[in-house]
């Protein structure tokens, strides 16, 4: 006879378990393993000074994000199911800049060009029957529209997509928003929906940009920052909150961290009725989560979440980090002299 238990872990939203680890780790933005020093002259130091973070302007009053060239995080997820937890996958994070070249075919329009930024979230994982890939990715353009483009491709027993763009057009903030779907396409296949385009406010973010904003509310020093979030069609009033501190240990060391308090309401006048109850957002949970960042940067540590199932079985993910490379000048774990009490992650 099957346990009840795994009765109803069979019938888990899986989709959403990597919204939630996937959407809240974009607080971390960042880094893998570090590579070994390699002894240089002084002079090829001087020379080879590292760029300074590609710089992103919002608009209104958002505050400016600093996207990093160059950062790797890698966490390990855990699932928590009240009566055991297990290991099921690990989350990668890449953030990079490059150059967009203008198109050498002479047949295309010309297009801006300058640096791109983007943000990217890889997760792969598997429990019991269910394996997934899913990838999350926002990209910065060099133009009007769009200049913010975010795209999330899940795959499991079939690939599904989805599209969030942001820009202006003719002077005014828009967004546009597309998903995938089975109706109308060849028989196993999938085929994009007709965009839905609305107006935003000015400084509106898509999911990834708006948690990485928890590293702007360390840096500045502030205790609170609250703007626009656009999640598919639905708008968003995001506030991000300094929390408790404490000192903690990871895979990838021990870490004064502080948390971050995430508080989701409908945009002021924002029309959403019974879907209130259906935010998933950069969380993909209707329930609590604890975002633990590094004290200094805001690079996240830990985030831990819940996953309510019916009225029945609550589930809880804990992403925890397990490396790092050429993250921002300030984030080291605690010397071995200053560890003192800490708290232990599996």
């Amino acid at each position: 006879m099957t346990p009840p238990v795994n009765a109803y872990l069979r019938s888990l939203p899986w989709g959403r378990v990597p919204r939630i680890v996937l959407g809240v780790l974009a607080l971390g933005y960042g880094a893998a393993l570090r590579a070994e020093a390699v002894v240089q002259d002084a002079g090829f130091e001087e020379a080879s000074a590292p760029l300074a973070p590609f710089r992103f302007e919002p608009g209104a009053d958002v505050p400016a994000l600093l996207i990093p060239r160059n950062e790797r995080l890698v966490y390990r997820a855990y699932l928590d199911a009240n009566l055991f937890s297990t290991y099921v996958g690990d989350v990668t994070e890449i953030c990079s800049v490059t150059e967009e070249q203008p198109s050498i075919l002479v047949t295309e329009p010309a297009a801006a060009h300058g640096e791109t930024a983007s943000i990217k979230l890889l997760a792969s994982g598997s429990y019991l029957w269910y394996k997934l890939e899913s990838t999350l990715e926002t990209r910065i353009l060099p133009q009007e529209w769009p200049r913010v483009s975010y795209n999330q491709v899940s795959k499991s027993s079939q690939t599904r997509r989805r599209e969030v763009l942001l820009g202006t057009k003719d002077g005014k903030p828009i967004s546009s928003y597309r998903g995938d779907t089975k109706k109308g396409a060849p028989s196993g296949a999938r085929i994009w929906r007709a965009p839905k385009e609305r107006k935003v406010p000015e400084g509106t973010l898509d999911m990834l940009t708006a948690v990485f904003q928890a590293r702007t509310l360390i840096r500045e020093k502030k205790e609170t920052l609250t703007f626009p979030l656009i999640d598919t069609d639905r708008l968003w009033k995001l506030s991000l909150k300094r929390g408790e501190e404490r000192r903690m240990e990871t895979g990838a060391g021990v870490f004064d961290v502080v948390e971050v308090v995430l508080e989701p309401q409908p945009y002021p006048d924002e029309q959403m009725g019974e879907k209130v109850e259906q935010f998933e957002g950069v969380f993909g949970i209707n329930g609590s989560i604890h975002l633990w960042v590094e004290k200094n940067t805001g690079v996240a540590v830990r985030i831990q979440g819940d996953l309510p199932i019916g009225d029945v079985i609550t589930l809880g993910i804990d992403v925890v980090l397990d490396s790092y490379a050429d993250t921002p000048d300030g984030f080291a774990p605690v010397p071995p002299k200053d560890k003192g009490k800490k708290e232990k992650t599996k």
